[in-house]
């Protein structure tokens, strides 16, 4: 099971990570492209360098009226390959060979984000040193090829000054973004004259488009005098209104991402409750491997589990310990035990005994009492309200007695001394206790450890018999114990024996 909860997080991480790509539209305006010129100059071999050029000029055309709408430098990343395979879906459909778009390196020599030294946006190009050298130097018009070369060398002169020595992918990527941030500063017939002299293509012509909407105003820092006008805002797959579809395109982003972060921290909860209760189930085990070689199993156990009553339930350890406040209220001590005073949530006071630990006499007792008790009701019988298991430690919970047992009566010199009433009623409501367990029970039982101390007394002194580890099921109807009988138990010179009547 954490085997395929842990498949299924990493199905939904993967997920994740391409619902973008599903959900998004690419914001690249592409739709003016010349692309059966792209598509007749990539057939033929020869004209490879050309087809390249083209190609970049496409895209660094895209690009800069992007830029002019949003002041980005490009797409962002988690946009990058979206717009990737639709520009290359479109370069298919003009015919344009795969082949071609794989030797220009569309994608890693030809990006849709011209992040250059950490420049990321049109403002951060305007506002470098130098910059304005390009600006002065690229004024329309470039029709002339003096006024072209000059405007290429002041920008790879500002090229080479702001990245150094570097590889020829950096250098293209930076003179595409000059590029890009030179056009996104004016209109689209203007931007066409640029990308030609950028990128020495002849013949680049972006038509322009009917129903366009006015853009967004230049960056506030820019320095360049150049005056931008409305360019056209048609976007490949999106509508004509390019703020609602960015917008748009944010929902579904943030609700995608929204989703799969959920999906993850449900899964990964899912994991760790799995994780957690394989180890419970395999220390429970481990527990009843261990512990049976030193507790039998207690048959009837199976019978009380949920309790047959709203009087019998079985209780947690951490309610029992809550109520014996972390077992400090000691009331008394036994062979087989300690017992504690117990206050539970629900108002009710129970009497906690504590069975001891790596005793098989311990654990027989356990089970015989609640065997017995569970089905034995008589006014005069200590009642058992239930019981608690937690791994090697086994609770009685019994009605609370108040006044004690009758030994704390009888020899403890700060009670008060009992009356003669008082003890004949106690004698009385003993052997009303084992009447019942000798004529009334089925069959009757043996209490073989009848003393003062497991006779307790409640508020009103109604004496009550406890202590039923030693109980026993007579044969036969018989409900004696003989002297010679070596199984005898208990305080010796408290047994009583009792005859067939």
């Amino acid at each position: 099971m954490v085997v395929y909860a842990k498949a299924m997080l990493g199905f939904l991480a993967f997920i994740g990570l391409q619902l973008p790509l599903i959900l998004a539209d690419c914001p690249l305006d592409l739709s003016g492209s010349n692309f059966t010129l792209v598509a007749s100059l990539c057939s033929n071999k020869n004209e490879r360098g050309k087809c390249c050029r083209y190609m970049n000029a496409f895209v660094a055309f895209s690009v800069a009226r992007h830029a002019n709408v949003t002041g980005n430098l490009g797409v962002t990343s988690n946009l990058s390959d979206v717009c990737i395979h639709s520009i290359l879906q479109t370069m298919e459909l003009y015919g344009v060979p795969r082949n071609a778009t794989n030797f220009c390196g569309f994608g890693t020599k030809i990006p849709v984000s011209y992040y250059c030294r950490d420049r990321t946006t049109v403002s951060q190009m305007l506002e470098s040193p130098k910059f304005m050298d390009v600006t002065k130097n690229c004024k329309l018009p470039l029709s002339q090829e003096n006024e072209c070369r000059k405007c290429l060398n002041a920008g790879i002169n500002y090229v080479h000054r702001l990245v150094g020595s570097q590889d020829n992918i950096t250098l293209s990527t930076c003179r595409d973004a000059t590029f890009a941030a030179l056009a996104s500063q004016v209109d689209n017939i203007s931007a066409v004259e640029i990308a030609s002299c950028f990128f020495q293509v002849g013949g680049f012509n972006i038509p322009p488009v009917s129903g366009s909407s006015p853009s967004p105003p230049a960056p506030k820092a820019s320095p360049s005098p150049l005056v931008a006008a409305a360019p056209n805002q048609l976007v490949l797959g999106a509508p004509s209104n390019q703020k609602h579809h960015e917008h748009h395109l944010m929902s579904i982003l943030g609700i995608g991402i929204a989703v799969t972060v959920a999906a993850i921290m449900m899964l990964i909860v899912l994991v760790v409750l799995i994780c957690k209760k394989s180890r419970e189930l395999e220390d429970s085990e481990s527990v009843n491997k261990n512990s049976s070689k030193h507790f039998p199993i207690c048959r009837p156990m199976h019978k009380f589990q949920e309790g047959t009553s709203s009087m019998f339930r079985k209780y947690s350890y951490k309610e029992t310990k809550r109520g014996t406040y972390d077992f400090s209220t000691v009331i008394g001590r036994g062979g087989f035990g300690t017992v504690y005073k117990a206050q539970y949530t629900d108002g009710s006071m129970i009497a906690v005994k504590r069975m001891n630990r790596v005793s098989e006499q311990g654990e027989d007792e356990f089970c015989r009492e609640i065997e017995l008790l569970a089905r034995l009701h008589h006014r005069h019988l200590v009642s058992l309200r239930g019981f608690c298991i937690k791994k090697r430690e086994r609770f009685l919970m019994y009605e609370y007695m108040s006044n004690g047992s009758l030994k704390d009566h009888l020899h403890s010199p700060r009670k008060t001394p009992l009356s003669w009433e008082t003890r004949i009623q106690i004698a009385i409501d003993v052997a009303n206790a084992l009447e019942y367990l000798h004529f009334y029970c089925d069959p009757p039982l043996c209490h073989r450890d009848i003393k003062s101390s497991n006779i307790l007394l409640d508020e009103n002194f109604v004496a009550k018999v406890a202590d039923f580890g030693l109980a026993h099921a007579s044969k036969g109807g018989s409900i004696c114990l003989e002297p010679a009988n070596t199984d005898i138990r208990g305080t010796p010179a408290m047994v009583c024996y009792f005859w067939r009547c």
